[in-house]
């Protein structure tokens, strides 16, 4: 175990919370994360490994496998999206985003309606009042 300077150790740590939380989320493969405080100190005593997740706090992004999501891990760090086809690169952007930048954390879309489905529920709507 290779002891990691603080400041590399906590940038790591901020991107390993977000991926994790954001591989909680998006896949049910994963545990939740511990918060990123606890996995900077993890790391900056040299812990490489957390939940199948490798990481290289001086690599640029610090994750470099994901053995558990490796699709994800596709979509978000390699930003190849075509690894989950059934979802939006939309979608996939706004999850790389968070997780590397930082930004806001994505909002889990609505249902789409099926055509008619506003005429059911106004109908529905009716019938209540």
């Amino acid at each position: 175990m290779t002891k990691v300077n603080g400041e590399a150790a906590a940038k790591a740590g901020d991107v390993l919370f977000r991926y994790m939380q954001a591989r909680h989320r998006f896949t049910n493969k994963a545990e939740r994360p511990l918060p990123a405080h606890e996995l900077a100190s993890l790391i900056g005593r040299g812990k490489a490994e957390f939940d199948e997740i490798y990481v290289e706090p001086k690599a640029n992004p610090p994750i470099v496998l994901d053995g558990k999501a490796d699709d994800f891990f596709s979509a978000v760090i390699k930003k190849s999206y075509s690894a989950i086809p059934a979802c939006e690169p939309q979608l996939l952007s706004a999850w790389r985003m968070y997780v590397l930048r930082d930004g806001p954390m994505p909002l889990v879309p609505a249902p789409r309606l099926t055509p008619g489905g506003h005429e059911r529920r106004r109908a529905a709507k009716d019938q209540n009042l």
